[in-house]
């Protein structure tokens, strides 16, 4: 389960990143309709950051690490008698 929400994580970093990499600001409204909007602009290393940590994010999602590597390739573990060995 942590392997997927990682991977939506980077997917969701590298795409917020991209996106600020084309739009200078964006407004965003109150969710009732009234007041006024609000205008959020992102600074310059913004889009590079989130681009980078996302990218980090994936590769380590692509080469498989996380729980279990390094267990003797995934074998099985051989039985002695009615015991299994740890």
């Amino acid at each position: 389960m942590w392997k997927s929400v990682f991977l939506a994580t980077g997917v969701f970093a590298c795409l917020v990143g991209a996106e600020l990499l084309v739009i200078d600001s964006a407004a965003v409204k109150p969710i009732n309709g009234g007041g006024q909007a609000r205008e959020i602009t992102a600074p310059d290393w913004a889009p590079w950051a989130l681009i980078s940590a996302g990218a980090i994010t994936l590769l380590h999602f692509g080469t498989g690490g996380g729980a279990g590597v390094g267990k003797a390739g995934g074998l099985p573990k051989p039985n002695v008698g009615k015991y299994q060995l740890d």
